[in-house]
């Protein structure tokens, strides 16, 4: 082998063995990616953004970058870009003769990759040796990416003046809008900044900044990327002058979506109808602020995509704001009254009841709970459409009782209720009331799907991301027929009174609504559907603390109702057409057709799961001649009575109906000669099996109970008995009052001149 071949292949394997070392340092590059967190709206406009943790605006770009952008960095920064490898050499030996004529660094001479092999670097102080090391680096970086890749690279890591890094951050800080959309000019201005960051930036040195835009917009027109007519208009287009602070309207969702780790979020929210809301929430929060009340909250969803369009986790208002940054969409709070319209749908297609079904309203007391209505008042009887626009407690704790509480809890879950995951033992009847804890997110999902249930969709759990490609899909525990009588029903609920009078309007909006009231006034809320959104309003203290005068219709009402406004006005539900049957059904009762009832109508229901009960309360009887009094066989000719059929309710319930309304359903008196003693007697408290506290005065001595009776006779005299020792009796009002009763069981008998008794048994228990 000669000596010539010889040095040749030394020669290679040495050039060989240095590439693979340049290449292996390039794949060794690395660059900082801590990136600031930003949230976007569904339009791409910026609402919520964050530093990152070295605290710049360094956006993480996630597109490449436009090409006329490209095409000014390069112009301006090195124009020999796509021909040289790394280094360019003429500019290093022009930049060595500059800076021995001036005996100091005034030039640099670096190519884009040579500036990026410098921020790899962490911008170092430039000197000769670390500039030998940025060439060797520069070198390194071309053997590894291509040329568009290191541009791109350049373009995300290059300073850009102040805490601004890459072209992203600094065309949303300098110009609020995305690269993509900016002028010739703009983008010009963008292009001259990092050749002196620290110098030349946007309010700093604008005489400077303006000689270079103009000076790299003559050159782009010189090398024909825009006509000589471009080149006038964008001369004339300002600088920026100031560094644009971000849009914060949405920091609960910022800081919940945090977990997600992702530098760039397109969220689902609507920045504009955001914007308004924050304004109408802020506008009711000064105002309850002042009374001790700190904390709104809301959120309103699409119907149709199961999208978040405005997230308001709280507005605070109070002297110190100590609690603004809990997110109470998230927050686990009691949901009072609001699940009501929830058990009553799945009571329809249980065939329970139906809209038009009657439900006692009258005292009950079950293992020592004793629930009670809002006014502290009982109806006696109310139609279930009734009981539920006026949000009456006790037909809604008889009614869950009837369904069953672990029932109720299983589709409190599939309904997407994850915070109620206790067992009936632990939440019990007052379930219904409220005992359980949900989330603000939570419940608006529930009526979003009760929604789209109404118009046939399955249903979806709530989406916070644009383009969520897994948002969850599930069948809704309540029928479409059901879903749509609910929310027909609670567009009868009462409006606030600021709001009364809204049928009479031109634009009136129908809206189904509920409100809520948590116990001890910790818990306002407002939820109204519409057929395109649902809204849920939220007010208190985040603290916990509950405020007199703090309820849903009083403090959550009308903020729904603002909120409602900034909706678009829409048609109602359409008629269900599919996947239901009629059924035909008492007229007085709303059961189902007895043999007794008067008359019937036809109803749409759903798919019942059981049939609804016969109607209870018709039955038949025979009048004497007079019609006043029933008769039977034993004591009068009944050939000469009167078949009839009457609506008759039970003693207990007629004497609250009548209390309530003065309507006697009483059965006919039973003729003198014939007296029957069923159902004419019932003791209405203290109920049997019922356990009752009686509450000590002030000197110790212990309140008396009082009991009460109600009899079909209204002339009758009742004789009381207690714990078997005859006491007194009663005319006209059937009252009692009990004295110095100890702990533990007793009784209470009664019986009337007409012979009918009755019975309770209770228990008295200590404080």
């Amino acid at each position: 082998m000669t000596l010539f071949k010889k040095i040749f292949l030394s020669s290679g394997a040495m050039m060989m063995i240095g590439l693979i070392s340049l290449w292996l340092i390039g794949k060794q590059i690395t660059f900082n990616n801590d990136y600031a967190q930003v949230l976007y709206d569904r339009n791409g406009k910026i609402i919520q953004a964050s530093v990152s943790k070295d605290e710049q605006w360094r956006m993480h770009c996630d597109q490449p970058m436009p090409e006329h952008l490209k095409k000014a960095i390069v112009l301006f920064e090195d124009e020999y870009f796509y021909k040289h490898i790394g280094v360019n050499p003429l500019s290093i030996i022009k930049a060595m003769k500059a800076n021995f004529k001036a005996r100091k660094v005034v030039r640099g001479g670096s190519t884009i990759t040579m500036q990026l092999a410098r921020i790899s670097q962490g911008n170092k102080a430039r000197t000769y040796a670390q500039k030998t090391k940025e060439i060797l680096l520069s070198f390194a970086i071309e053997l590894v990416y291509t040329k568009e890749e290191i541009l791109n690279l350049y373009g995300q890591y290059a300073p850009f003046g102040g805490n601004v890094v890459g072209y992203c951050a600094a065309s949303w800080k300098y110009f609020e809008k995305p690269a993509s959309q900016l002028s010739w000019a703009e983008v010009a201005s963008l292009a001259v900044l990092p050749n002196a960051p620290a110098k030349i930036f946007p309010g700093q040195d604008q005489s400077s900044f303006l000689r270079k835009r103009n000076f790299l917009l003559h050159k782009l027109e010189a090398k024909n990327h825009f006509d000589r007519l471009s080149l006038k208009l964008a001369l004339k287009e300002d600088l920026p002058n100031e560094i644009f602070h971000f849009e914060a309207i949405a920091p609960h969702l910022h800081q919940y979506l945090k977990s997600s780790k992702a530098s760039n979020i397109i969220s689902t929210i609507d920045g504009n109808l955001q914007a308004k809301a924050i304004g109408t929430l802020d506008h009711y929060s000064r105002t309850y602020s002042s009374s001790g009340i700190n904390n709104v909250s809301a959120i309103i969803l699409d119907n149709h995509s199961g999208q978040v369009l405005s997230y308001i986790g709280n507005r605070d208002h109070s002297a110190n704001q100590t609690n603004r940054d809990v997110d109470i969409i998230q927050a686990e709070r009691s949901p009072g009254s609001t699940l009501k319209p929830l058990l009553y749908g799945l009571a329809f297609d249980d065939g329970i009841i139906c809209p038009a079904s009657l439900m006692e309203d009258v005292p009950i007391f079950l293992n020592g709970f004793s629930p009670q209505n809002y006014d502290r008042t009982f109806s006696g009887l109310t139609k279930s459409r009734d009981a539920l626009t006026q949000s009456l407690n006790i037909p809604a704790v008889n009614l869950l009782q009837e369904y069953g509480v672990q029932l109720f809890i299983d589709q409190l879950v599939s309904m997407g209720f994850e915070n109620t995951d206790m067992d009936d033992d632990h939440y019990g009847l007052s379930l219904i009331l409220g005992s359980n804890e949900v989330s603000l997110i939570e419940l608006a999902g529930a009526y979003m799907n009760l929604a789209r249930s109404a118009s046939n969709k399955t249903a979806l759990v709530p989406s916070l991301i644009l383009n969520n490609r897994n948002q969850i899909k599930y069948k809704f525990a309540i029928s479409s027929v059901s879903a749509l009588q609910i929310l027909e029903i609670l567009t009868e609920v009462k409006r606030p009174r600021q709001r009364e009078g809204w049928e009479h309007f031109n634009s009136k909006q129908k809206l189904a609504w509920k409100t809520g009231t948590s116990f001890g006034n910790r818990d306002a809320w407002a939820v109204g559907v519409l057929p395109s959104y649902t809204i849920v309003v939220w007010v208190g203290n985040a603290s916990g603390e509950g405020r007199k005068g703090l309820t849903g219709l009083s403090k959550a009402g009308p903020i729904l109702f603002s909120l409602v406004d900034l909706l678009p006005y829409e048609d109602w539900f359409g008629p269900i057409l599919q996947d239901y049957k009629t059924t035909e059904i008492c007229h007085d009762s709303g059961y189902k057709l007895g043999p007794h009832c008067s008359s019937g109508k036809i109803i749409q229901v759903g798919r019942l799961k059981g049939q609804l009960k016969t109607c209870p309360y018709h039955a038949h009887f025979v009048l004497d001649s007079t019609r006043n009094y029933q008769i039977s066989s034993r004591c009068y000719d009944v050939a000469k009575g009167i078949d009839t059929n009457m609506f008759v309710l039970k003693p207990r319930i007629n004497h609250y109906l009548k209390l309530a309304n003065g309507h006697d359903f009483s059965a006919p008196k039973t003729h003198p000669d014939c007296i029957n003693n069923i159902n004419q007697l019932a003791i209405i408290y203290p109920p049997s099996e019922s356990r009752v506290l009686l509450p000590r005065e002030i000197n110790n001595e212990q309140q008396a109970l009082i009991s009460k009776a109600a009899t079909a006779n209204s002339q009758d005299t009742l004789f009381w008995f207690v714990d078997n020792d005859f006491i007194q009796y009663t005319v006209d009002d059937h009252s009692l009052l009990i004295h110095n009763l100890e702990i533990g069981e007793h009784s209470i008998a009664v019986s009337s001149i007409s012979g009918a008794k009755t019975t309770t048994v209770f228990e008295v228990i200590e404080e």
